[in-house]
């Protein structure tokens, strides 16, 4: 068992253990259903276990306004008649309000509360509320007291890392290291840069989860979204700039026009660190660094008219290749930040 899973069980444990505890203390009748709350909603992420939470509770909201109107309502008729109908009500409730979880628990209520505790309705319903409403404020407070485990935060420092390796990658390529050397060492960075790209895409569910409703729109949730895209284009782009062969761009006489490329490539890696430093620097959204965007420096290539003439058609296809790229790189960066400035506005 991982460290991290160890922490988790222990965390659980304690946490039943502080309620079973507590209910026992107050002598209020039912109290297992706090712990049964605890161990059902409790999955580790914060926002997990607010929308399971969530979820339980108003399940079993619902289905306790069910069972105590059914069985006033239908209580005199046959069993097998005015269950199925309180049944009805419940599922026809819950999936109209689409729960999940909830939808279960509040069939379960109605069964429960019809069945066992048809005599103590009054009694019953609002202490199970209760002790199911303890057990899920409990369990959000040991995942923020007991090892804090946020996917919200884990989101923001997963893009930050990101970054920073992101820029790295790029600073790498701009090196004065040989072609081959620098092809070598940027295929596994490049590995591990999508990997770390598809496990915050997989964790962002949970992340949403803790910006509440309408978390898509939030503005936290949209700054993610853009940064993903920007990494996800960027790395398309190096990858592509890694797989192209090596110009001898000297042999052609293109020296201005390979320095100048190399000067943006490195550009870039910088932005790319000076978006960390300005994210990392608070928790709310900050506007985007206000130095100008490095430019791609198409205007060399007007003075090497003479230059490109004398190159083959294969020749000036393998350099509109790469501009081509860096042009694209250009594009994300410089649109990327115009949104990245709309989503403050």
């Amino acid at each position: 068992m991982s460290g991290s899973s160890m922490r988790d069980t222990f965390r659980l444990a304690l946490t039943v253990a502080a309620v079973n505890g507590f209910t026992t203390l107050t002598g209020l009748p039912f109290g297992t259903y706090a712990s049964l709350a605890v161990l059902t909603v409790t999955v580790g992420s914060y926002g997990n276990t607010l929308e399971l939470g969530r979820q339980r509770l108003i399940g079993t909201l619902i289905g306790g306004v069910v069972v105590a109107f059914g069985y006033t309502a239908w209580g005199h008729l046959p069993l097998m008649i005015a269950l199925p109908l309180a049944l009805l009500l419940a599922r026809l409730i819950a999936g109209s309000l689409r729960l999940t979880v909830g939808y279960s628990v509040c069939c379960f209520v109605v069964v429960m509360g019809w069945l066992e505790h048809d005599q103590q309705l009054t009694d019953w319903i609002p202490l199970r509320l209760f002790w199911t409403a303890f057990g899920i404020l409990v369990a959000l407070l040991s995942l923020r007291l007991f090892w804090p485990s946020r996917a919200r935060m884990e989101q923001r420092l997963g893009l930050l890392a990101l970054l920073q390796d992101l820029g790295g990658a790029l600073d790498l390529f701009s090196s004065s290291l040989p072609a081959a050397e620098r092809r070598r060492l940027l295929g596994p960075r490049l590995r591990d840069l999508r990997t770390s790209l598809l496990r915050l895409r997989e964790q962002r569910q949970a992340a949403l989860l803790e910006l509440g409703s309408s978390a898509e729109q939030h503005p936290i949730a949209r700054m993610w979204d853009l940064l993903d895209q920007a990494c996800e284009a960027l790395l398309i782009d190096l990858d592509a700039l890694r797989r192209q062969s090596e110009l001898p761009w000297q042999h052609w006489g293109l020296e201005r026009e390979h320095d100048a490329t190399v000067r943006f490539i490195a550009s870039a890696a910088e932005r790319l660190w000076r978006w960390r430093e300005q994210l990392r620097g608070s928790l709310h959204l900050q506007l985007p660094p206000p130095e100008p965007l490095p430019l791609l420096p198409l205007e060399v290539l007007q003075g090497s008219s003479e230059a490109l003439s004398r190159l083959e058609p294969g020749q000036l296809s393998a350099v509109a290749a790469r501009l081509m790229l860096l042009n694209r790189m250009d594009h994300t960066l410089a649109s990327t930040e115009h949104q990245w400035r709309a989503l403050l506005r």
